[in-house]
């Protein structure tokens, strides 16, 4: 088996694996092309590792793979893009496509949960509610995480901006909240909360677990609220040195699941999705209204459009599971 994360991205006319429209399950803000969006030269592109092919994507077999299971998403907004992906992935293998609980009996879910961790309130001396982090404490939602055959996790994009990143009278262990606390060594507490608790609730005869990578913004000229925009990008890059950047966050996650008693399985699609500046929203992220100003909207270069890059990523999970053997 072949490192499927080191690769490139090549022209693929049978692409996209279904048709942009097409699939109920796509959020207005990731419908890129029902929104406006001139280009389709993005949806073309399939992953190629160096060294082998994956599988072509068969939805009909990842339907058997899935029958009789529950396969649940944990995570942010990228995980809920991940989602509607999956979910329009697998209604392809559907001869009626209102039937896939009916005809396989499977579950796909998709579980929000931010960081991993718990969320929490305090109330300061003015009697304000502030939001807080519990860095030692598994989220709420983890009692859902048991129900799962296959669990694929992911956060990211909430610990570099606003309060997680400052620090600031937020991070809490036990009853401490810290006046001021690195949000690099919070994320590496909160992880390794994290991989406790799947080391002591999963039994990993039974279960398979992944963990799903950063996957890359690409907002130039700004941040997500300053401006920022990728809109126009119409190619990926295919050469040069963005392509070897890798988040600290990134090796962070690697150190931890080492670390773990249970396998986890890293979809590590960081590298692959830098190269990926055209396959974001931008303005698209809405339907384009006549006489609408486009400057003054703020635009998505974080998410994915769908069709498009998050297909790739259950392709990567659909090719793990052919080689694994395990389902």
């Amino acid at each position: 088996m072949c490192n499927l994360y080191t690769g490139t991205w090549v022209k693929d006319n049978d692409y996209p694996i279904y048709k942009p429209g097409s699939c109920p399950y796509v959020d207005e803000a990731f419908d890129c092309q029902s929104n406006g969006r001139p280009d389709s030269d993005y949806l073309r592109w399939r992953w190629k590792p160096d060294g082998c092919d994956l599988p072509r994507f068969n939805a009909t077999d990842f339907l058997e793979r899935l029958r009789g299971k529950r396969l649940m998403l944990v995570g942010d907004s990228m995980n809920r893009n991940q989602f509607e992906s999956i979910l329009c992935l697998l209604r392809e293998g559907l001869t009626n496509k209102s039937k896939m609980y009916e005809d396989y009996n499977c579950t796909v879910v998709f579980v929000r949960s931010h960081f991993l961790v718990k969320e929490g309130i305090r109330i300061n001396e003015q009697g304000n509610s502030n939001p807080t982090l519990s860095i030692d404490k598994i989220d709420k939602t983890s009692d859902r995480w048991k129900q799962a055959d296959i669990l694929i996790f992911n956060t990211a994009h909430w610990w570099v901006h606003g309060k997680t990143a400052r620090g600031i009278n937020y991070y809490k262990e036990g009853d401490y909240l810290y006046p001021k606390f690195d949000a690099v060594e919070a994320y590496r507490r909160a992880l390794k909360t994290w991989a406790r608790w799947i080391d002591e609730n999963i039994k990993p005869e039974a279960k398979l677990v992944l963990y799903r990578g950063y996957s890359s913004a690409h907002f130039r000229g700004g941040d997500w609220n300053s401006g920022g925009s990728c809109t126009g990008e119409s190619e990926p890059i295919l050469s040069g040195a963005v392509l070897d950047t890798y988040p600290l966050k990134m090796k962070i996650v690697e150190e931890v699941i080492q670390e773990m008693k249970v396998p986890v399985i890293l979809l590590n699609v960081t590298r692959l999705t830098n190269s990926r500046k055209d396959g974001h929203p931008g303005i698209y992220g809405k339907a384009l209204k006549e006489g609408k100003m486009n400057s003054m909207r703020r635009e998505d270069c974080s998410h994915w459009c769908l069709p498009g890059v998050p297909d790739a990523w259950n392709e990567l999970i659909y090719a793990t599971l052919v080689f694994k053997k395990q389902f």
